[in-house]
């Protein structure tokens, strides 16, 4: 070999060593290169839901919930670690309320009418009905009770069955004794009013952006798990087993409880 050919083959030797991480070996070999791939993380374990239990165990069904939404400790602890920035601001988020229900004739009608565990004056009168009516300011203060128990609350049992509890009271049920039935359509706009409200006031509450982020990130999920807890008492899911919750407590569907769909007698157009 001439020195030419020689040099040349020294210079891409060295070139070759001066790159470890490459094939020689397959070089030599005209061997294709591939390289190597991470193997493959293993799917987890798929969970097995009981479809029954969804409508018959208030725990089985929030526990479903907040695991789809991964609702876990970290967002429990944003919660608590806001509580003492969002506490303050509870008047506000409940006046604020208030006046959005009171901005709608259909909302506002419903407050004419007395609420089960008050015992006072009663303005029946639409137009006369204000934010300092006896009723109304009882109506705020069970707001605040709720609105405090969200972000203390050890969610356990005991508070699960009080979100429960705030759903079904809105709803047509014969162990009612109120007149006071909401329809699904303004619970979803007032969730919806409310967790602006949240945006807007954890936005602006003197803490750093993580925690921000954090408790928006929360409370979103959690006010996603009480929306649930509503639609189970006003969707038709679930009602041809006569054990589910909604049946038990008696709620009343407008197109009855027959565990058909409500429109299959309508005609088409």
């Amino acid at each position: 070999m001439t020195p030419g050919p020689r040099r040349a083959l020294r210079t891409l030797r060295l070139s070759l060593l001066a790159h470890p991480r490459l094939p020689i070996a397959r070089l030599r070999s005209h061997a294709p290169y591939c390289p190597r791939t991470p193997h493959p993380h293993p799917h987890p374990k798929m969970k097995h839901i009981d479809r029954s239990a969804l409508y018959t165990d208030l725990m089985a069904r929030f526990s479903y919930v907040a695991q789809f939404v991964d609702f876990g400790d970290a967002d429990k602890a944003a919660i608590k670690g806001a509580a003492s920035a969002l506490a303050p601001l509870v008047p506000t988020v409940v006046n604020a309320v208030y006046e959005k229900l009171f901005s709608f004739d259909i909302t506002k009608r419903h407050f004419i009418k007395k609420m089960e565990g008050y015992e006072g004056n009663l303005e029946e009168d639409l137009a006369s009905l204000s934010g300092d009516s006896d009723q109304i300011k009882f109506r705020k203060e069970m707001l605040s009770r709720y609105l405090v128990k969200l972000v203390t609350s050890e969610f356990d049992e005991a508070f699960v069955k009080y979100i429960d509890w705030v759903a079904v009271i809105h709803t047509n049920n014969k162990g009612k004794r109120s007149g006071i039935n909401v329809e699904i359509i303004h619970i979803n706009a007032l969730m919806g009013f409310v967790e602006n409200i949240l945006i807007s006031t954890i936005m602006d509450l003197p803490i750093d952006n993580e925690g921000k982020k954090a408790a928006l990130l929360a409370f979103n999920k959690l006010l996603w798990i009480q929306n649930d807890l509503f639609v189970q008492y006003y969707a038709y899911d679930g009602s041809e087993i006569a054990e589910a919750r909604a049946n038990v407590k008696g709620v009343i569907r407008p197109a009855g409880t027959s565990g058909g769909c409500p429109f299959s007698g309508a005609k088409s157009t």
